[in-house]
């Protein structure tokens, strides 16, 4: 195997942080886009989860969940002091706040982006508990001094790569659903950042689907 192989969905905001993080880390990979509805054997047969996004490294090691792929990526790339990104004394922080938006906005915003497929009839609960949290990120990008704003500390870290695909499907909910004023500053600069990104470019570029061979 020349490169490691992701497979991924183009759209899948889990897979996007895992591609940003790849290409930020200057790590070529082979992007195998799948169909959700058809998946390749690999990853029926290798993912614990059976869903993307799925590392396969160049010695076969397999390494699910996009999280994981980001600190793997993170480890092999230390000669660009990649550390930056997850410094230790950032680290617990970091993950809380991963983990709020994976366990808790996520649950939230699914229910409010795909309300017809829930049948419990609150999209308007879950669509202000999904805003509460995106005003309590919105604070702590407030706090930034940088001249950038950053949900922690002064410099980018990898809690503004996981959680930034996930408030902008926020915001597209919002627009679809004709939600007005869904952001304040500076959280709508903050994806903007990621959105005119050169790596952002990069991860949306659109890869025929993958078809076990």
């Amino acid at each position: 195997m020349k490169r490691p192989i992701l497979y991924s969905f183009r759209r899948c905001p889990y897979a996007m942080r895992a591609r940003w993080s790849l290409i930020n880390f200057g790590i070529d990979t082979e992007i195998r886009e799948i169909d959700l509805k058809n998946k390749p054997k690999d990853i029926i047969n290798k993912s614990k989860y059976q869903t993307v996004p799925l590392l396969i490294t160049t010695n076969g090691e397999v390494i699910d969940q996009s999280l994981n792929i980001i600190l793997w990526a993170l480890s092999i790339r230390n000669d660009l002091n990649s550390d930056k990104f997850y410094k230790k004394e950032f680290k617990t922080g970091i993950i809380k706040l991963i983990k709020e938006n994976d366990e808790i906005f996520k649950f939230h915003l699914d229910r409010f982006k795909y309300s017809t497929r829930y049948k419990d009839g609150r999209e308007e609960y879950h669509f202000e508990e999904s805003r509460k949290i995106i005003l309590n990120w919105n604070n702590l990008l407030r706090k930034s001094k940088n001249d950038n704003y950053w949900l922690i500390g002064e410099n980018e870290t990898i809690a503004d790569w996981c959680l930034f695909p996930f408030v902008r499907q926020y915001k597209i909910a919002c627009i679809q659903k004709k939600v007005p004023n869904y952001f304040e500053e500076p959280i709508d600069s903050w994806l903007n950042y990621f959105e005119n990104h050169s790596i952002f470019k990069r991860i949306m570029i659109k890869f025929p689907t993958w078809v076990d061979h």
